[in-house]
């Protein structure tokens, strides 16, 4: 679980957010989310996930 990266935003991805090894929150995930995540990143709608994985990942 420590090589999984998880992002989410709503009830259903605390649980995964909390045992992967980082877990992302969207910019307009609930507070619950926010709390346990490793990073905040932004909205969904603003390709939130895309960035990060541009910015912080490397592809070989």
């Amino acid at each position: 679980m420590e090589d999984v990266i998880a992002f989410g935003y709503d009830y259903n991805d605390i649980e995964m957010i909390k045992y992967c090894g980082l877990g992302i929150a969207m910019e307009n995930a609930i507070p619950q989310v926010e709390k346990v995540a490793n990073v905040i990143t932004v909205l969904n709608d603003a390709d939130g996930v895309a960035k990060y994985i541009e910015e912080y990942i490397r592809f070989r």
